[in-house]
């Protein structure tokens, strides 16, 4: 399996982050830095699509649940989204995060 390196868009109209490749050690770094920024540092929703993710080992699943739990303090909402049956899919299942399938 070929691994894409991580890019993350953001969808101003919808108030999407699209996040596509894969979150390893170097890019989770960068998965955080944009959740922060257009969540306004956690104070505002923003919805997260993992669809185009390939990788997603657990420190991913760590920056997404920080990041849940941080917005939830502050009153705003990370929701996740996720294609059934992918990878990001089963990681997120497992790890009981909460999401949404697209």
């Amino acid at each position: 399996m070929d691994l894409q390196p991580l890019a993350c868009a953001y969808d101003e109209d919808n108030n999407t982050l699209v996040v596509s490749g894969s979150v390893d050690e170097l890019s989770g770094v960068v998965l955080r830095e944009k959740i922060v920024q257009y969540s306004d540092e956690y104070r505002r929703d923003l919805v997260v699509d993992l669809g185009g993710v390939d990788l997603l080992p657990s420190l991913g699943v760590g920056v997404l649940a920080v990041a849940q739990r941080n917005a939830e303090t502050l009153g705003a909402k990370i929701e996740l989204v996720c294609a059934s049956g992918t990878v990001v899919h089963q990681v997120l299942n497992v790890c009981g995060l909460p999401y949404r399938e697209r």
